[in-house]
């Protein structure tokens, strides 16, 4: 019997990325503990007859580095290499496994925007291919955050992870066909009443392309058109900051007013990274009905089956969900529209309801 680990590293292979014999695959791994999957996916990829190489690993050392170094070390990035490596790959797996997501709390917030604007060039070709992959593994640091023991939590991700994709797929279509030939789509929940212009903007169903867990349909906004007000109930951790209890009022799509109930000052130095930072890069429905809690990680709170997340910062280039606005950041935030009286409308067709998708 397959051991859940390879499950996912056939999932990620040969779902997600299709990898064929030849192919080189850049496995790129963030912290220690995810030595399992990693193998696998190692290990599946040579009994594809891809040829796979391990990037990273180790002892996180960014805390480190943004401690100690100075302005002309903040600036320096080994272009070169890095760039060797993005080349050489044809896929990308990168793997997450967070020792302590409160790693960077201490680094001033300017230093993190400031670094993220110099990778951003580095980093663009793989974002905008159609080849990677993303997962976090799970850590006792994620076990914390989502308040539950590392064995329930190990269970409770690989559930989430481990589903029918295929499946998935043939149920997000039909939201997908909706979006694409939507205009304006209406939030309204708690201390929410927003409007967002999608009119010829494409959207794309997610069932394990891209993002492992997925489930989610999402596009990107016309940016200079969104109106109104809302409130993002679930909280999220920025570079090592907790920001919870955000509020955002849009005027012809920028953000001209912003407050958090818990780290505020975080949000506003976000909001300051560059001006594509104050609009809108996405907006997505979740629809993972697997995810049933918020966790503080972006990358399960935004596949929570019954809410809905939008990003500040950068849209997708791909023809399908993408927008043109541009920024170094692309900062997912979540609603819970499963609260009662929540609901998204696009044109006259109601397509969630207190947390149920109608479609």
């Amino acid at each position: 019997m397959l051991t859940r680990d390879t499950q996912l590293a056939q999932v990620m292979l040969n779902h997600s990325l299709n990898i064929k014999p030849k192919e080189h695959v850049l496995i790129m791994v963030s912290g220690r503990g995810a030595e399992p999957l990693v193998k696998a996916v190692y290990v599946e990829a040579l009994k594809i007859g891809a040829y796979p190489m391990v990037d990273g690993g180790g002892e996180d050392l960014s805390y480190h580095f943004y401690k100690n170094a100075n302005d002309w070390q903040l600036s320096q990035v080994a272009e070169e290499i890095v760039r060797a490596k993005i080349m050489w790959a044809d896929a990308y797996v990168r793997i997450i496994a967070e020792e302590n997501n409160r790693e960077l709390a201490e680094i001033e917030p300017e230093k993190l925007t400031t670094r993220a604007k110099l990778l951003k060039p580095l980093m663009d070709p793989i974002v905008d291919s159609d080849r990677w992959v993303l997962t976090y593994y799970p850590t006792p640091a994620m076990a914390q955050e989502a308040g539950m023991s590392m064995d329930s939590f190990t269970d409770f991700y690989f559930g989430a992870v481990l589903v029918d994709y295929e499946k998935m797929e043939k149920k997000l279509k039909a939201l997908e066909k909706i979006m694409d030939e939507g205009k304006r789509v209406h939030v309204v929940g708690r201390e929410t009443d927003l409007w967002v212009n999608i009119e010829g903007r494409l959207a794309q169903a997610c069932y394990g392309e891209r993002n492992i867990p997925d489930g989610e349909v999402f596009l990107g906004p016309v940016h200079t058109d969104v109106e109104g007000e809302v409130y993002f109930d679930l909280p999220t951790i920025s570079y090592g900051h907790e920001v919870r209890g955000i509020h955002l009022e849009f005027r012809k799509g920028q953000v001209i007013k912003a407050h958090a109930e818990q780290g505020d000052d975080a949000l506003q130095k976000m909001l300051k990274t560059d001006p594509g930072a104050r609009y809108l890069g996405e907006f997505a429905i979740g629809a993972n009905f697997n995810i049933t809690r918020g966790m503080k990680n972006t990358l399960f709170d935004e596949k929570i089956g019954g809410t809905i997340h939008m990003a500040l910062g950068r849209s997708y280039k791909e023809k399908r969900g993408g927008g043109i606005n541009e920024s170094a950041i692309h900062w997912d935030l979540v609603k819970d529209m499963r609260l009662e009286g929540s609901e998204v409308v696009i044109d006259d067709i109601v397509v969630l309801k207190d947390g149920k998708l109608l479609v």
